[in-house]
């Protein structure tokens, strides 16, 4: 599973607990972790957490990032550091490295990483589970905001569905199991 987060802990200690939470539900369940490699931050959290539990680390992050990110700080905890010269290259690597994803609070880039994937999966060329773990409102504004693209015409309600939300940790891994029995019954 792909986590996409903040390398920045945020203002409110919720985001770093829930994953910390998410972190740990992975592990127990045997379910490796593909993350952007941060030493710091949500990034961190998920990461420390899952590992303790059990999980196989991969961390993706570019040179650019190394220094900025600190995976230096968690390197012995990952198992696989991979490093790439462009952001895209790294996107690709992630998203092919992955069955399914959950995002969590976080900036520009994770944002970025949303956004794509929300992309991909409204031209049909990703068909794996994307889910927003919306801690403490977190996401309410994206979620207004593709409510906005529907009724201004520029978002067909079939394509906000590419992305589903969740307030609760411990739904995440049945959303997904969800998701994928709904897609093989088709």
């Amino acid at each position: 599973m792909c986590v996409f987060c903040g390398s920045k802990p945020g203002n409110n200690p919720k985001f770093e607990e829930k994953a910390r939470i998410l972190g740990e539900i992975l592990g127990k369940n045997d379910i490796d972790l593909v993350y952007g490699a941060g030493g710091t931050g949500i990034m961190k959290a998920v990461a420390e957490s899952a590992k303790k539990h059990g999980s196989h680390i991969t961390g993706m992050t570019i040179d650019h990032l190394f220094n900025i990110e600190r995976p230096d700080l968690f390197q012995e905890d990952i198992d696989n550091l991979q490093i790439f010269h462009r952001m895209f290259a790294r996107k690709v690597a992630m998203t092919s490295a992955s069955d399914a994803f959950v995002v969590l609070p976080g900036g520009l880039g994770t944002m970025d990483e949303l956004f794509e994937l929300m992309v991909l999966k409204q031209l049909n060329l990703l068909h794996k589970p994307l889910i927003i773990l919306n801690i403490e409102g977190f996401f309410d504004p994206l979620k207004d905001f593709l409510c906005h693209l529907q009724k201004t015409g520029f978002l067909l309600p079939a394509h906000a569905k590419t992305v589903t939300f969740t307030t609760d940790v411990h739904k995440v891994i049945p959303l997904i199991e969800k998701e994928i029995a709904d897609r093989l019954a088709k």
